[in-house]
């Protein structure tokens, strides 16, 4: 896994995509966690109260930086860890998007079982950035997805990317969306408690070991999916 500014992950992804789609690479993956910060999508920047909650959340200590990807305001931050996952797919592919979450969200999936937590895809009421392909254990939102797609020759450029959570966000975390939120003047609010954390959901004396063996597989079975479609 590799720590990286948040900005220049982003700006991997760009790069990673932009090679994809003019043919300079067939698929790219990457494991990574950043430094605290807010993500959101492009499109919430142009919500008419969007400059007041942006300037409020950096003076707070959480900058906010835009992606291309759709969804909504997520956290970000040492206790997260993301998988970016690049890819070739076929045009008039009528279930595209849903294979490209399986394809995404497979790795992960199959690290959780062996480490012995069963996990399902869904939605969670009151967690951040909801969608019915989340991750979830027990009921609750372990992981969040998003992805793009890009139009090349003959075929689609994809981006994908998962964020999961290592501990289970903190009160501060979500006081930070919710005042975000506020700001934005948007009705939302977000429940701690529609979150689980890899950390809470093993042995306290396994947590270092499971978490080691839980982001080596994940590496280890993301560069598996990609490795069929490079040039």
């Amino acid at each position: 896994m590799r720590e990286l500014a948040l900005a220049d992950a982003l700006e991997w992804e760009a790069a990673r995509l932009a090679d994809i789609a003019g043919g300079r690479a067939g698929a790219a993956a990457l494991l990574w966690s950043c430094e605290r910060a807010l993500v959101a999508p492009a499109s919430l920047s142009r919500h008419p109260n969007f400059k007041r909650a942006y300037s409020r959340a950096n003076e707070a200590g959480w900058p906010v930086h835009l992606r291309a990807t759709g969804g909504d305001l997520v956290p970000q931050g040492p206790e997260i860890v993301n998988l970016s996952l690049l890819f070739r797919a076929p045009l008039g592919t009528a279930s595209g998007l849903e294979d490209a979450y399986r394809q995404l969200t497979s790795p992960i999936r199959e690290a959780l079982s062996q480490a012995g937590i069963s996990s399902c895809h869904g939605s969670v009421a009151g967690a951040f950035c909801d969608g019915r392909f989340n991750i979830t254990v027990m009921g609750r939102k372990f992981a969040g997805t998003a992805q793009r797609w890009r139009p090349m020759a003959g075929e689609m450029a994809v981006q994908t990317h998962a964020m999961m959570l290592i501990r289970t966000p903190d009160e501060n975390t979500i006081t930070t969306l919710n005042r975000f939120y506020f700001d934005c003047g948007i009705k939302r609010v977000i429940h701690a408690s529609a979150h689980v954390g890899l950390q809470d959901l093993v042995q306290l004396d396994e947590k270092k070991a499971t978490q080691h063996r839980f982001l080596c597989m994940i590496a280890d079975r993301a560069h598996f999916w990609s490795a069929p479609r490079l040039s």
